[in-house]
């Protein structure tokens, strides 16, 4: 893959993101009852991702697991705001 088609697949993906990203934070906003879910959502994938870690044996983040899990919790912010809705979220 050259630097042109690098560059492709990252607007790609930053783009999948924002809409992504949108329809959450609508489904969010205008469905309150779904807000307990989508903070369930992201603990889940905290937890998916820290897994991955573990199993990867990595005792030290890389770099691409400290940015996924900053990218993730950017995303829980975009959707969530300030989270108010997730204190009525139940855990499983």
């Amino acid at each position: 893959m050259d630097e042109t088609e690098a560059d492709i697949v990252k607007a790609e993906v930053v783009a999948i993101q924002a809409v992504l990203m949108a329809v959450f934070r609508r489904l969010a906003t205008d469905r309150a009852d779904l807000a307990p879910l989508f903070c369930r959502a992201f603990d889940e994938a905290e937890t998916i991702l820290a897994g991955v870690a573990v199993k990867l044996g990595l005792e030290t983040p890389l770099s691409s697991m400290t940015g996924a899990m900053t990218v993730l919790e950017e995303f829980r912010r975009a959707v969530l705001g300030d989270e108010s809705g997730c204190h009525d979220a139940v855990r499983d």
